[in-house]
C-alpha cells in the first residue's frame, strides 16, 4: 500500500518540528508524532469511490528524528517503499468494547457532524499503520440508519425499453 508521509496542517498552541512532519505531544513533550495518508479505491455495491486513510507513527521525538534522518523522509515520499511495506487499518467498536482501550474517537458523519451509533451505541473508531503482511484487519461497523437509502444511480439500470422501472 502506498502510504504518503505528509506535513501536519498547522494549528496555534502546537509545535511541528523537522519541516512539518512530526508534531510534539502537548501533555508528553518528549514524544511526537507523524501522519502517513493512503489512498484507496473502493468497489461498493459496484459504484467506485476513491477514499483516504490517515494513518500516526507515534513514538519518542528523537527516535522519530532518527527515522526521518535515516530514511531521508520528506513531504510527498512513499513511506513503504522508502522504509517498508506498511499499510493503515481501521478498527471500531461500540462504546462497550472498548474496555479503556486507548487511541478511539467517537466515528462522526463528515457531512451531518452527527455522532454514529450501532443499536443505539455510539460507535469508536482509530487507526493503526501496521506491517504489511499483519493478521490485524479492518474492523468495520455498520451504523444505524434512520430510513433505508436508495441509490438513485441504479435507476438507470433498472428500467427496460418500455421505461418500466424493474423491482430492485
Amino acid at each position: 500500500m502506498k502510504l504518503i508521509v505528509t506535513k501536519w496542517k498547522e494549528k496555534p498552541d502546537t509545535e511541528y518540528f523537522e519541516d512539518g512532519l512530526i508534531r510534539k505531544n502537548t501533555l508528553k513533550p518528549l514524544y511526537g508524532s507523524m501522519i502517513l495518508v493512503a489512498e484507496e479505491i473502493v468497489i461498493s455495491n459496484g459504484f467506485v469511490n476513491s477514499r483516504k486513510k490517515i494513518g500516526f507513527i507515534t513514538g519518542k521525538y528523537d527516535e522519530l528524528v532518527t527515522m526521518i534522518d535515516k530514511y531521508n523522509l520528506v513531504d510527498g515520499v512513499n513511506f513503504s517503499t522508502v522504509v517498508a511495506p506498511h499499510r493503515i487499518v481501521v478498527l471500531e467498536r461500540v462504546e462497550s468494547e472498548l474496555n479503556g482501550e486507548l487511541g478511539f474517537n467517537e466515528k462522526i458523519n463528515p457531512t451531518s457532524k452527527q455522532i454514529l451509533s450501532k443499536d443505539g451505541e455510539p460507535i469508536y473508531r482509530k487507526t493503526e499503520v501496521v506491517e504489511e503482511g499483519s493478521d490485524i484487519v479492518d474492523i468495520l461497523i455498520s451504523h444505524d440508519r434512520d430510513v433505508d437509502v436508495k441509490d438513485t444511480a441504479l435507476d438507470e439500470f433498472a428500467t427496460n425499453k418500455n421505461n418500466i422501472v424493474a423491482e430492485l
